[in-house]
């Protein structure tokens, strides 16, 4: 019997979200196409997976032990992708690396770039998507680097820090605040304020600035939640509030006259930018290549 092993690639995906549908988002396919594969590995092992009766994902006595196996399975195949380069000194394949929306934006773009001229044999896949849903996908392998904007408490992931940024006031030109040199979260937190989506790195700093200041953070004038920076600077820009982003981010759309932009009078609002990697998956020679060019 051959195996598929992207079979037990989508079945450990199904078992660790807890979900078909989710699993079908992670892996870019259909519903239908996941269910697929599920019933494949079934006819394959010949026994059923997954109990479905219940609406939820439960894995049957069979499916659990399947799972424990393809596990073993997959860390000794990400294990030999590793090491086989590191025997001939290639520096070659596919690296796939995911980061939050200001390292993904305008961080690591001309490092990939850079990096790309001296390892021409390394294509690199680069997935945007908030810092918490770069961490999971990290512990669930479907990257190998991520960057992010707020370390993960995960004793299994390394960490250093690679960059940093200030975060600064935006509004729409002529606002009110502008007018004055600095702006203070207290006169931020009365505003319509456009906020990042839960699990942004932005808005942990931003919460955790206000809660220094003596702020609770569900006091304030959320009219909208965004999934990425640039939507906020959009929703800023029509006039629907003011917002904190990342000074990085602000820079064109304020010196085009879209927005104003302008420093925050307070603490913790210089954030960090931190690679972060699994201790217990080796990483390719071709990320070890990358993490030395990103890192200090």
């Amino acid at each position: 019997m051959g195996l598929d092993i992207s079979l037990l690639e989508t079945f450990r995906l199904v078992a660790d979200l807890g979900s078909f549908s989710e699993a079908a988002r992670w892996l870019g396919l259909s519903q239908p196409a996941v269910s697929f594969q599920i019933k494949s590995l079934e006819r394959e092992l010949a026994a059923p997976l997954i109990d479905r009766s219940g609406g939820k994902v439960v894995l049957t006595p069979a499916g659990r032990t399947a799972y424990r196996h393809a596990r073993k399975l997959l860390s000794c195949r990400d294990e030999m992708l590793a090491d086989i380069p590191r025997a001939t000194g290639d520096v070659a394949g596919h690296l796939l690396i995911g980061a939050g929306t200001i390292p993904g934006e305008y961080l690591l773009p001309p490092v990939i770039r850079e990096f790309r001229t001296e390892y021409p044999r390394v294509t690199v896949s680069l997935d945007i998507s908030n810092s918490r849903e770069i961490v999971e996908k990290l512990k669930r392998e479907n990257i190998e680097i991520g960057f992010v904007g707020s370390p993960p408490e995960d004793p299994r992931l390394s960490e250093r820090a690679f960059s940093e940024d200030r975060l600064v006031l935006i509004t729409p030109p002529h606002h009110p605040l502008t007018s004055e040199g600095e702006a203070t979260l207290q006169a931020i937190a009365s505003e319509p304020f456009v906020n990042r989506r839960a699990g942004s790195g932005t808005r942990e700093n931003v919460e955790s600035a206000l809660l220094a200041r003596g702020i609770d953070p569900d006091e304030l004038d959320v009219v909208a939640e965004m999934g990425s920076t640039r939507a906020v600077i959009s929703a800023v820009i029509s006039g629907m509030g003011v917002s904190i982003v990342s000074s990085r981010a602000a820079e064109h759309p304020a010196e085009s006259g879209l927005i104003a932009m302008r420093p925050i009078d307070g603490a913790g609002l210089t954030r960090e930018f931190f690679a972060v990697w699994s201790e217990d998956r080796p990483l390719s020679v071709a990320a070890e290549k990358f993490l030395e060019r990103c890192l200090p």
